[in-house]
């Protein structure tokens, strides 16, 4: 693991947190997550915003080598990091980096690995601007398959599973809207959504943004 590798030959200090699914990680003021850098190793993860008056914004969906960090926290709200699937992430503190003299390769690593990161936070914007919430559940399948997708007998499947509820944060609905959209993507052969939070398309070209 290159992570590690990288943080080995920087003597820094590190953590390895796994989480199962639908396990979570809370950065709020109160803890020492600030200015701590949080990684995927293994899995998917879900990013959100949540202000204590029950408002919740999604930030993105990050997967392997996917970047998230924090320089700010307030008393109005805290990050929560969940798990989508098995997953490993490590984390250590940026500050410690600068202290040290053998850290051009991690810091090549870290900036290779933000830009691509950046693309997942745009993605999430892209869809939670969408007007209509059946759009943005479609667009949010859609854009999922092209990023994590797995093809198997001819079908796309997302390994992580997402629930009526993790769905209806992403989309900014409810798990009541969720449910009917989805019934009725399944009712007309877009996708198929199993009770194990699995979603599969038969053909990802079938989906149609209308």
């Amino acid at each position: 693991m290159k992570w590690i590798n990288f943080l080995i030959d920087s003597n820094i200090q590190y953590y390895i947190y796994k989480l199962d699914l639908e396990d979570a990680i809370i950065l709020n003021k109160n803890n020492s997550n600030k200015n701590k850098l949080f990684t995927v190793l293994n899995g998917s993860i879900l990013v959100t915003k949540i202000f204590y008056n029950n408002e919740i914004i999604p930030i993105a969906i990050l997967n392997n080598n996917n970047i998230f960090t924090i320089k700010n926290l307030s008393d109005r709200y805290y990050y929560q990091i969940k798990a989508l699937e098995k997953t490993y992430i490590i984390t250590f503190t940026l500050q410690k980096i600068f202290t040290k003299k053998n850290r051009t390769n991690l810091l090549v690593h870290i900036i290779e690995n933000y830009q691509k990161t950046i693309h997942h936070y745009e993605v999430m914007n892209e869809i939670i601007n969408q007007k209509y919430a059946k759009l943005r559940i479609l667009q949010l399948i859609f854009i999922l398959c092209l990023e994590f997708g797995r093809i198997e007998q001819k079908k796309i499947f997302l390994p992580m599973k997402l629930s009526y509820h993790n769905l209806a944060i992403i989309s900014g609905t409810n798990k009541t809207t969720v449910s009917k959209i989805i019934r009725e993507m399944h009712k007309n052969k877009v996708i198929k959504y199993s009770n194990k939070y699995k979603i599969y398309i038969n053909n990802i070209f079938n989906i149609k943004f209308r």
